[in-house]
């Protein structure tokens, strides 16, 4: 189980001076079975005149706050210690059929699953069209296991798509990636979650960090990491199950959960209102360290 220290600073340089600013943060840590936070901390310059800490409707904390001092440089850093592990993925060829999942969420009859079928529609950024739908359809045989196939549907994604910077804009829909085939995180966790919702199942949108390695005999850039995205899918009698398409991996003691929505939209690191400013700079630090026991 590795222990790592997490930095991750955003800092914004203004032109003309902000006079006022709203701003929403979901970089407060959430606690999940498979991770355990030791430690927690945020500094934001300039001092915030009012903040408020609640949970969101997906039970993301949530950090709101208003700056009300003039100011053309704004700084919001995190630093936190986390523990993290593996869970246990399901047995290949032994989850219920998908098509049983489906018909499972179309009535919940549990808080489990009355939870889980909020996931299953489409959402603002996440929304789908049948050519989403037939790509799905290439993995979800009909009574396939639903961990089969969406396992072999994240493959796929990694397989078909490549990861190219810069090559989408935020917000870019499902069928978008698909005929791109090209993107970033974001866009793949977005596709797969297009391609499992078109079916009626269910798809979060789950927003973190990602340790990462150098390349061999290549010192590790301080700073130089980002926030990670990827998907986790409701499988009953197993629970939720994250797979990552960007990389073809299942989630696990490299991945570590920040918040989780249905999309981007729920879950963006920072964002904010403010008036005045012009012009901007924006730097972006992220850091993802392994610590001795």
């Amino acid at each position: 189980m590795p222990i790592y220290q997490v930095d991750h600073e955003t800092v914004y340089d203004y032109r003309l001076p902000v006079l006022y600013s709203n701003h929403l943060a979901h970089m407060l840590p959430r606690t999940v079975s498979r991770q355990n936070w030791l430690s927690h901390s945020i500094e934001v310059e300039p001092n915030p005149t009012i903040r408020q800490e609640r949970l969101d409707i997906f039970g993301n904390r949530v950090l709101a706050f208003s700056i009300e001092q003039e100011h053309t440089h704004f700084r919001f850093k995190t630093t936190g210690i986390v523990d993290v592990q593996n869970d246990e993925p399901p047995k290949q060829g032994e989850t219920m059929k998908w098509e049983d999942v489906a018909k499972l969420l179309e009535r919940p009859t549990s808080d489990e699953t009355l939870d889980a079928a909020m996931y299953a529609y489409a959402s603002p950024f996440a929304k789908f069209d049948e050519s989403v739908r037939n790509y799905a359809l290439e993995s979800f045989e009909q009574g396939r296991p639903i961990f089969d196939a969406a396992y072999e549907l994240m493959t796929r994604i990694y397989t078909d798509c490549k990861y190219t910077p810069g090559a989408t804009r935020i917000g870019a829909q499902p069928q978008e990636i698909l005929r791109g085939r090209k993107g970033v995180c974001q866009d793949f966790a977005h596709l797969m979650i297009g391609c499992l919702r078109s079916l009626r199942l269910p798809c979060r949108y789950v927003s973190g960090y990602l340790r990462t390695h150098p390349c061999e005999g290549q010192p590790k850039l301080v700073g130089a990491d980002a926030t990670h995205a990827w998907v986790s899918t409701y499988i009953p009698s197993h629970g939720w199950v994250e797979l990552d398409p960007t990389n073809n991996v299942l989630g696990g003691d490299e991945h570590i959960i920040l918040a989780w929505g249905r999309d981007f939209g729920d879950v963006s690191p920072l964002k904010g209102v403010i008036t005045g400013g012009g012009e901007h700079t924006l730097k972006v630090s992220v850091n993802v360290d392994l610590k001795d026991r």
